[in-house]
């Protein structure tokens, strides 16, 4: 079914007219805390002129925006010690507070302003009662830089991880919506107007200047040239796309222990080769795949509440009844280059669009080398409400092959049987007419309170199996099938366009599409990883302890990362180790099949490195997946 095009969402109309920003600029701070807020008795100092629904926290002005999220007006010692809002904060669960005044500001407004922090309240009381704070100043009325902005939402991402975060400035309006519109944007790719049109019907009057729209619009155009994980290589005048480039980009958006671990490395590539990995060794997921998971989880939730919010405030088409819980995100195409900073996403709505991990029917196909092509399980694409017990109920490990409904889904410390379902279909063609056969067959397995218990205690008599499909995926020379190709493009498109294709990539469990991703985003750079001048570098300390040192850190980790990957999959299907390091020659190099002859000695130097690699990184897998000191 062709996608419907959404109409145009309302260009969000600033609270103050030109000739009042203006003045707003000109009047002294003093006698404009007294014109526009009320001085001492400013009405954003206390709840006087708030009623109960207008102050989800007791005493202060404040509305919940998300979840997760509190909008509200600054707090100050005396409200914090009158209505006891340190414990009305851990009642809540509010792990951080993020303030975005600059000290000093509306002196004139409320209490005295406290000339330690600056603040009308001091950041102490809040951290000594383990609450997170950062402050990230923009000007009243006014907007920071972009890389600020980026800043203080990589920070507020990362503190809704750890638990609901309140978000202050001075009436909790202005730039307090600017944040969470902006945060909207990052994590769920939503388009400007979205994010401002959700965060005012959840919170009236935000986001109130000219200033505070563009930047919120400049911030989406920004951040959609800084997303895209796959460049599209039929664009003529396209931004440079090079292995450095790429990770600069990645740097200004990850943050965190994830920052910090992806360094030089591409996003994408670890990822990519952990779960090849782990496919390979029919090891359940490492803690960042279920990271990526519960991500997705707790976006889809989210999601589905702007996309309601909208549709009730008839900003979005309502959708069809049988696709209500369509994630918002998923199949949206942003268009954020439109002039003066004020444009609309032309988004299509994939009504019928399914989770590229949910295929027609689960395969199972047995070449003459007895290679196990094992596809997706289709229960992480459904619709429903899904969780991690859910994927763990599901991924059961050697069994992932096949589609799998378990039962009782009740879990409990007891190793009671669980009952398998297996069904297994195959396409045959006979006169040109497609027949389609079936099997279904009943086993009983012992229950296990997990799958790494699971695979613990039983014995797994397919797994080399699964290796070998992955080694032959990973070394085919020819270019793939058109249904490999064809699943790999949605993904990447996801990828580009939605947070949530990490988690689709991640739950993938074909080998042909997972490699066809990594060698296509390796070829899809527009200069390879080694350059002709690094192989000779490289062939020329052929000799040395550890020859790759003579190249850049990137690329050093980069390869690190691949040959991780390989040496996991070879040491399992050794018949296949030159095969699989040709292909990656082919893929570092960018050079056809037919010069590999001339790269004998970077073939011996990368043997070399992966016997090194080999035992450590087999190790370093098991360990992650059974979460097991390393």
């Amino acid at each position: 079914m062709m996608p419907t095009m959404t109409p145009h969402i309302p260009l969000p109309q600033p609270s103050y007219s030109q000739a009042r920003e203006n003045l707003v600029k000109a009047i002294p701070p003093r006698l404009l805390c007294l014109l526009a807020c009320g001085g001492v008795d400013c009405r954003y100092e206390g709840p006087e002129c708030w009623k109960l629904n207008q102050q989800v926290i007791r005493g202060l002005f404040s509305s919940w925006v998300t979840g997760d999220i509190i909008a509200m007006a600054r707090p100050s010692s005396h409200l914090i010690e009158k209505y006891n809002i340190i414990n009305q904060f851990h009642r809540l669960n509010i792990k951080s507070i993020i303030n975005m005044q600059l000290p000093g500001e509306h002196a004139h407004c409320g209490p005295p302003i406290d000339h330690e922090s600056g603040f009308t309240y001091s950041p102490k009381t809040f951290m000594d009662n383990d609450i997170y704070f950062y402050n990230f100043g923009m000007p009243d009325f006014g907007v920071s830089s972009l890389v600020g902005i980026i800043d203080g939402v990589k920070v507020l991402a990362f503190a809704v991880r750890e638990g609901r975060v309140a978000v202050h400035c001075h009436a909790g309006l202005g730039r307090t919506g600017v944040l969470i519109a902006c945060y909207l944007i990052y994590t769920l790719r939503i388009s400007p107007s979205e994010a401002i049109h959700y965060v005012r019907i959840k919170r009236p009057r935000s986001i109130q200047t000219r200033s505070q729209i563009s930047q919120v619009f400049d911030f989406a155009r920004l951040l959609s040239t800084q997303l895209i994980q796959y460049p599209d290589l039929s664009l003529r005048h396209g931004a440079p796309f090079t292995l450095q480039h790429y990770l600069n980009r990645q740097a200004l958006l990850l943050h965190g222990q994830e920052a910090r671990v992806l360094r030089q490395t591409p996003k994408v590539v670890y990822l990519l080769c952990v779960r090849i990995s782990c496919l390979a060794l029919s090891l359940p997921a490492p803690p960042e795949i279920h990271a990526e998971l519960e991500k997705r989880s707790a976006l889809r939730t989210l999601s589905r509440t702007v996309r309601e919010t909208l549709v009730a405030k008839q900003y979005l088409p309502l959708l069809r009844d049988g696709h209500k819980g369509s994630w918002v995100g998923s199949g949206s195409v942003s268009s954020w280059d439109e002039p003066l900073g004020f444009l609309e996403r032309k988004r299509d709505i994939l009504l019928d669009k399914r989770s590229y991990s949910d295929s027609d029917l689960s395969k199972i196909t047995v070449n003459e080398d007895l290679e196990l092509s094992p596809h997706q399980n289709p229960a992480l694409g459904t619709e429903r409400n899904w969780c991690m017990e859910d994927l763990i109920r599901h991924d059961l490990g050697p069994v992932n092959p096949a589609v799998a409904t378990l039962s009782p889904v009740h879990q409990t410390s007891k190793k009671e049987p669980y009952t398998l379902n297996i069904t297994v279909s195959r396409m045959k063609s006979n006169n040109n007419r497609d027949k389609r056969l079936k099997c279904t067959a009943k086993c009983t397995l012992p229950k296990y309170s997990s799958n790494v218990e699971l695979s613990r205690h039983q014995h797994n008599p397919g797994s080399t199996s699964v290796a070998r499909a992955v080694g032959k995926a990973m070394a085919e020379q020819g270019p793939p099938g058109e249904t490999i190709l064809q699943r790999s493009a949605l993904l990447q498109e996801e990828l580009n366009s939605s947070d949530c294709g990490w988690a689709l990539i991640v739950t993938e469990s074909d080998p042909h599409v997972l490699s066809c991703l990594l060698w296509t985003w390796l070829e899809k750079l527009r200069e390879p990883v080694l350059s002709p001048e690094d192989v000779v570098r490289l062939c020329i300390g052929a000799k040395n302890r550890k020859p790759l040192d003579v190249l850049k850190k990137p690329q050093r980790h980069t390869i690190y990362c691949l040959l991780s990957c390989v040496s996991t999959v070879t040491s399992l299907c050794p018949h296949r180790e030159d095969a699989v390091l040709q292909r990656l020659i082919r893929a570092l190099t960018r050079r056809p099949q037919e010069d590999m002859e001339n790269f004998a000695t970077l073939m011996k130097l990368l043997k070399s490195s992966l016997r090194e690699t080999s035992h450590n990184h087999r190790n370093f897998m098991r360990a992650r997946s059974t979460n097991a000191p390393l």
